[in-house]
């Protein structure tokens, strides 16, 4: 099977590194003048894997196939998008005019409005949709630092816009299976990826304003706090849209008490690969964050709704 990462960064590094480790045959789009690099040089990786209970430091050099341009004739069965969601205009274009037969796996932060972007440009039955919660971190000269999670709260979702589990979902979950990265097939992926999107948002907003990292975070009671006053927010924005959070069962968590969610909260963002995929993210990523804050705060604005907790963060994220 022949696999294309489009986007070269941290998550599709580390997946078509795990891909290629399987036998399988993984290309990378990346940026003009990007190639002659990678094809002489390969991307560093430095891997702590956690996938066997202890964070195991691995040091790899991972050679795909390099492309700056996608034909429309080409060969690949999945095409899986990794690209930050703020490029997601950028490379609809590309995707209609040169995606051929390929299926397009979006491998991002998903938001309502980004699904109707999506549909203007590609035809229902030419993509599905899945997240990327085994692996995270973050880049420097000396290339990726990369984590892969071992926590029993990350998998890697999958699913189909319409809920069904066709045989392309059960392929690509194959894959990812041969490859380790725990494949979750949903089908309520929409419903899982709207309601982990205004989670992100308000979470990672709510980690810098406690200064960047997760650590800070959890030893300040009254930001987590607030922090979950505004995934609620997030939360009835999704109802509103008519995408109900409660469906999925780990959602319904932050709709507890403070008294009880917090602390169970504070248990769950103690898990070290959690806390460094996180930073890694953040330390990279303070853009897309106040993208998918903005557009949240549109939706509910649209929608009626007050959001003052999301709307308090913004400042923390334009400074």
């Amino acid at each position: 099977m022949k696999i294309l990462i489009y986007g070269a960064g941290v998550i599709g590094s580390t997946y078509g590194w795990q891909l290629a480790e399987s036998g399988y045959d993984v290309s990378v789009l990346v940026r003009k003048g990007k190639k002659q690099p990678i094809e002489e040089k390969g991307i560093s990786i430095r891997c702590t894997d956690f996938r066997n209970g202890t964070g195991t430091i691995k040091e790899a050099v991972f050679r795909p196939g390099a492309i700056e341009t996608l034909s429309a004739d080409n060969d690949f069965e999945y095409i899986i998008v990794t690209t930050n969601s703020l490029h997601l205009e950028e490379i609809l274009p590309v995707l209609k005019e040169s995606a051929g037969n390929a299926h397009i796996l979006f491998f991002q932060n998903i938001w309502y409005d980004d699904l109707d972007k999506i549909s203007k440009y590609l035809a229902p039955g030419q993509y599905l949709f899945g997240f990327p919660f085994m692996a995270g971190g973050g880049k420097d000269r000396e290339g990726n630092n990369t984590v892969i999670s071992g926590s029993k709260y990350s998998k890697t979702m999958l699913g189909e816009p319409t809920g069904e589990i066709t045989p392309r979902v059960r392929e690509i979950a194959r894959v990812m299976e041969d490859a380790g990265m725990k494949p979750f097939v949903s089908n309520q992926i929409i419903t899982w990826l709207l309601p982990h999107c205004a989670f992100i948002a308000a979470l990672s907003a709510g980690i810098i304003r406690a200064g960047g990292k997760t650590e800070a975070f959890l030893k300040s009671p009254s930001i987590a706090k607030e922090t979950i006053k505004a995934i609620r927010e997030g939360f009835h924005v999704c109802s509103a849209l008519g995408i109900d959070p409660k469906k999925e069962k780990v959602n319904k968590l932050y709709y507890l008490p403070l008294f009880i969610c917090y602390p169970i909260v504070r248990k769950v963002f103690r898990d070290e690969a959690m806390q460094a995929m996180f930073d890694g993210y953040l330390a990279n990523s303070q853009d897309e964050v106040g993208k998918m804050l903005k557009d949240i705060i549109s939706s509910g604005e649209k929608q009626c709704l007050q959001t003052p907790y999301l709307k308090g963060y913004e400042k923390f994220l334009a400074d």
